[in-house]
């Protein structure tokens, strides 16, 4: 693809955009201005039918005074005359007086002894009277012989109706009311009666004045549908209009303003045509100058490519001048790269052998990385083999207390089991050295967890380096895996220990605070407790700051650490719905900080809160599976003595085969719950053997027992207990399932 093309294409993507921002200005001016138009036609037309109701009110107000005169009280027609003629000396305006038959008494435009005619349609209907203006429809004038229309008021007296009175005037005296509104040029307002005739019409009134409008406004006029809306229809000359009518509300009449459909869209269209010109011109100019820069460019990057091919066949090149600045610069990189091709390979080399020490350096970081998995998994295996081991003590210890009566012996008992217990830390923070353990997460006063570590900090610290601790008086809960908590302090402290090659002093401390919501990116608002590792070390620069929660992140040198210490923390942190803070300033020392959420003040002892309901005697049939020969022979007889039937199986295939049979047999031998290891031997361990009865039978309840495993247990949902458990804390399992079974 040629520069030339992608300069053009680069000018139509510019202007794109602006044709489609002009595209949707256009519409949105259109839709704007129509809106403008229409209300302002709105407000007109209002404002029109009360200029009209207006101008009748002024007739009514006239003929309402004559109708007081007190010649009528005499019954002096011929002062009354006069006094009218007074009122009225023009010819466009008449007052007419009717008796109640509808005959004319007297008309101002003739002489008062002129003959007068009758006319039925001047009197008032009783149901007129309540009406503000009582005003007629168009008519032609008998006298004048022009389209008139008069506004009509009773004479009364004494209670009853003596005469008619009417004020007649030439419709075309209405074009004054029309000139008032000062209407812009093409706009087209009319006035229609009662009857739905035109009696004014700014635009050839006298050829239609006394025309019938057309429908829709017809129907919508004479039966009283609505007194305003907008309407689209055409005038009596065939345009298309857009017109907005309005009922006057004391005379009746309707006002009707008009503009042609093509007025409103003239100024879009004009707008439009404009824009539409002036993107073509500017396009056309763009792609011209496009075309041109594509040439001026084109030929400097000809000569360029020329250089390149001498160059890559090894011959000397001098940069030619082409007259454009980038081109020109990279000639002469050209030039001076030919020049140096000698020490660029040296440079090369240079590289290749850094290349090679970095290679170095990453194998033995990855033999440290395989070496520490290794570690782990045999740490693992041992925490396993430990956990057994521990588990047949713990048994056979609580089998020793329950028959047992000799003093001396229940000393040395108790003296086996805080042995036994302390085997089970040991093994606990093997499993946490190997990343892969059961999780135990519950509320712990982490006040305890910090002072029960006291002991195993001060001696995991050289001479130099003293540790002090401040933690407060009274309890504080969170809801936690205290293992986990444990290897985090560790860490913690242990990285402090490494900043301080010269000795120094480590702070463990416990707070409280509140955080405001967005205090802290990640964390709600609300009360936290923060643990806090403080040292006078070295420090870290931001650089080292920010990275010091990546995973496998070391300063130090490869063998002697392995980058996990801050990233467990941080792990932990977020397991427990917190996070982690570091400040830290060179030569000064670093803190960091372990935001924990506060739970509630309730602590649970899983083992000590077992109620004695769980030493009592249960029936059910328990299919008991362990690789472990010494397990199998301590924990099958407790079981039989907390009254359970035990069936035992030595791997996971041998249990899956003891389940096949006894399902296959009477209800009564089927086994009510499964109590397995979960690290066995066979091409089944303890998950894959209790997925597989799950399959079978979704209900029946499953125990699982381990002490080491690299299963996410939580994500099967099976109740897990860890190795080593006691004798109260399997019973109160087992007998939980069981109710959850029958529940």
């Amino acid at each position: 693809m040629s520069i030339r093309f992608k300069l053009i294409m680069l000018v139509l993507a510019v202007l794109t955009p602006t044709l489609l921002a002009s595209a949707f200005a256009i519409y949105y001016v259109y839709t704007d201005q129509r809106a403008k138009v229409e209300e302002s036609m709105r407000a007109t037309t209002r404002a029109f039918a009360l200029a009209v109701d207006r101008d009748l009110s002024r007739r009514d107000a006239i003929i309402e005074a004559l109708a007081a005169a007190p010649s009528l009280d005499r019954n002096d027609l011929q002062e009354f005359y006069e006094h009218a003629k007074r009122i009225t000396p023009s010819q466009e305006n008449t007052i007419i007086l009717f008796d109640l038959e509808g005959q004319q008494l007297l008309n101002t435009r003739v002489p008062i002894d002129s003959e007068l005619p009758h006319n039925s349609a001047a009197t008032v209907e009783l149901k007129d009277f309540a009406k503000p203006i009582i005003v007629s429809d168009l008519y032609m004038a008998p006298v004048a012989q022009v389209p008139s229309f008069a506004v009509r008021r009773p004479v009364m007296r004494d209670g009853r109706v003596s005469y008619f009175i009417s004020m007649g005037s030439f419709a075309s005296q209405l074009s004054s009311v029309l000139e008032d509104q000062q209407l812009p040029s093409g706009w087209l307002a009319v006035i229609i009666d009662s009857s739905a005739h035109v009696v004014a019409r700014n635009i050839d009134p006298e050829t239609y004045i006394g025309r019938s409008i057309r429908e829709p406004m017809l129907s919508l006029l004479l039966e009283n549908v609505t007194r305003e809306g907008f309407l689209d229809t055409h005038s009596f000359e065939g345009t298309e209009i857009r017109s907005y009518f309005n009922k006057a509300p004391a005379s009746g009449w309707t006002a009707v303003i008009a503009l042609p459909q093509d007025e409103l869209r003239r100024s879009a269209i004009m707008a439009s045509a404009g824009v539409i010109f002036g993107s073509l011109i500017l396009l056309g100019i763009a792609l011209a100058l496009a075309f041109w820069m594509g040439r001026k460019i084109a030929h400097p990057l000809h000569i360029l490519d020329q250089t390149a091919q001498a160059l890559g066949r090894g011959e000397a090149v001098k940069p030619v001048p082409t007259g454009m600045v980038e081109t020109d610069r990279t000639a002469a990189v050209l030039a001076q790269a030919s020049e140096e091709i000698q020490s660029a390979n040296a440079l090369l080399n240079q590289r290749v052998d850094e290349a090679i020490t970095q290679v170095e350096r990453s194998q033995k970081a990855l033999l440290q990385g395989q070496k520490l998995e290794a570690l782990g998994r045999l740490t693992g295996g041992i925490a396993h083999d430990f956990n057994n081991l521990l588990q047949t003590l713990t048994m056979g210890l609580e089998l020793a207390e329950l028959s047992s009566t000799d003093p001396r012996a229940q000393k040395a008992l108790d003296a086996c089991s805080r042995s036994v217990v302390r085997g089970t830390k040991l093994t606990r923070q093997l499993m946490a050295f190997s990343r892969s353990r059961v999780d135990e997460a519950r509320t712990v006063d982490l006040r305890a967890v910090l002072i029960g570590m006291g002991d195993l900090l001060d001696g995991a610290l050289p001479s130099r380096v003293t540790l002090k601790l401040e933690v407060p008086e009274y309890s504080w809960s969170v809801f936690m895996d205290p293992l986990q908590c444990e290897l985090a302090v560790l860490n913690m402290v242990f990285n402090a220990r490494d900043a301080m090659p010269n000795g120094g002093e480590i702070l463990v401390s416990l707070s409280r605070t509140y955080l405001n919501e967005g205090e802290v990116e990640g964390l709600a608002a609300g009360d936290y407790i923060a643990l806090a590792v403080k040292d006078n070390g070295q420090g870290m620069t931001e650089e080292v700051q920010a990275r010091a929660l990546e995973p496998f992140f070391t300063t130090k040198e490869v063998g002697q650490g392995t980058g996990l210490g801050l990233a467990q923390v941080y792990g932990f942190a977020v397991h427990s719905q917190g996070t982690v803070l570091i400040d830290s300033t060179l030569g000064v020392g670093t803190t960091v900080t372990v935001l924990l959420p506060m739970g509630e003040m309730a602590f649970i002892e899983h083992n000590d809160s077992v109620s004695a309901e769980a030493n009592a005697p249960l029936s059910a049939r328990v299919l008991l599976v362990d690789d472990d020969e010494q397990v199998r022979q301590v924990v099958g007889p407790m079981l039989e003595e907390l009254g359970f039937s035990v069936t035992v199986a030595n791997n996971a295939d041998e249990a899956l085969q003891c389940y096949e049979a006894a399902r296959e047999g009477p209800v009564e031998q089927r086994p009510d719950i499964i109590f397995s290891d979960i690290i066995m031997p066979g091409r089944m361990d303890g998950i894959g053997l209790a997925l597989a009865l799950r399959e079978r039978e979704p209900d029946l309840p499953i125990v699982l027992a381990t002490g080491y495993t690299e299963h996410a247990l939580k994500d099967y949902g099976f109740k897990v207990l860890s190795k080593p458990y006691d004798l109260k804390t399997l019973a109160q399992t087992l007998k939980e399932e069981l109710k959850r079974k029958a529940v």
